[in-house]
């Protein structure tokens, strides 16, 4: 729908409300005249009582438009409660100046035997039109304001899964460059362990086309994806280097978003894999022990000389991203490293 076709619509929409409110308000004043004013009977209506009417319905809604357009946004909504009260009542009395002149013209010049009574009568119609009229605005106003920030909540919700799609579409083709770049290096040294590499990648591609595409995936199937990767560049690390990957708790069947683990431990190979010092070592870890939560640590060994990691290149800002727009206030990332050693601790509620 366009912006002329739903300013249209709102236009009709609006015009409707207030021929329907100006309905119900000439019942209401007519009920209100039959109790105030005791001789009133529908039989004696004549042109002139009817014109007195409808120019008491005119005056009414004079004041009703003065209030909703003028002295509730001028005043009220900018808290200027004194000013607001003192206009008013100015309103009111506007009201029921205008009548009275009105309504001793169209009653031959005679004034009402009671002006006290008549007064009154005048100033709670007008009160009580002020306050139906007030109310109602406020309240289509609540209703429009909900559904605004209804409008504006699927509009952020749409915007953050666009996002979400582009960051996943980002991880297999980065995933995909760096094991072909593994296997690159291995055909070159023409190594035995490249037809097992191809056959265990062809695993991982598996899992990373088909099964990681839901929304979110037990951790049961992401363990055994990484078990996988982690073989897999067991494959090509030197012999000294100490892996270790520990599993504690059953709680396999707790459902994350997939492949949010993938890049903190392809960071670690990638920077502690081959470090020249002494026991090199990548420890994984995966505490299963609660069923709301999943909490990954992983720590490795790292060059003295290389210096810090300035955010960790594209796969670790990327699940940066991806975990603040999943898990906002539902998970906590810890990123420590001293000169040797590089260590991360993720925790993400499920709950």
């Amino acid at each position: 729908m366009g912006f002329t076709e739903l300013y249209q619509k709102s236009k009709k929409h609006f015009i409707f409300q207030q021929v329907f409110f100006w309905l119900i308000s000439m019942i209401l004043f007519t009920v209100v005249l039959i109790y105030t004013r005791g001789d009133f009977n529908f039989y004696n209506i004549d042109l002139r009582m009817a014109m007195n009417i409808l120019i008491t319905i005119g005056f009414l809604a004079i004041s009703v438009y003065i209030n909703l357009l003028w002295l509730i946004p001028a005043f009220f909504n900018k808290r200027r409660y004194l000013i607001f009260t003192l206009l008013e009542i100015a309103n009111i009395l506007l009201f029921i100046l205008l009548n009275y002149y009105v309504t001793y013209f169209f009653e031959g010049g005679r004034h009402p035997a009671n002006f006290l009574m008549e007064f009154l009568a005048e100033f709670i119609l007008v009160l009580l039109f002020l306050i139906m009229s007030t109310l109602l605005k406020f309240m289509r106003d609540s209703i429009t304001l909900q559904d605004v920030e209804l409008r504006m909540k699927e509009v952020e919700k749409q915007k953050i899964e666009a996002e979400l799609r582009a960051l996943k579409a980002q991880v297999n083709p980065h995933f995909f460059f760096n094991t072909l770049n593994s296997l690159y290096a291995l055909s070159l040294d023409k190594s035995e362990k490249a037809p097992e590499l191809i056959l265990k990648l062809s695993d991982l591609m598996r899992y990373v086309i088909y099964e990681s595409i839901d929304d979110l995936v037990s951790v049961e199937k992401q363990l055994e994806f990484l078990q996988s990767y982690v073989y897999l560049e067991r494959l090509r690390s030197q012999e000294s280097l100490d892996i270790r990957f520990e599993i504690k708790g059953d709680h396999l069947r707790i459902k994350i978003a997939p492949l949010i683990f993938l890049a903190f431990i392809e960071n670690a190979f990638k920077h502690g894999a081959k470090v020249e010092c002494d026991h090199p070592y990548i420890h994984i870890a995966f505490n299963l022990e609660h069923n709301d939560r999943v909490i990954f640590s992983i720590e490795n060994r790292r060059d003295p000389f290389q210096g810090k990691r300035n955010g960790g290149g594209f796969g670790l800002s990327n699940v940066k991203k991806r975990l603040e727009l999943l898990y906002p206030g539902k998970h906590e990332l810890i990123i420590s490293e001293s000169v040797t050693i590089y260590r991360v601790e993720l925790t993400i509620f499920t709950v």
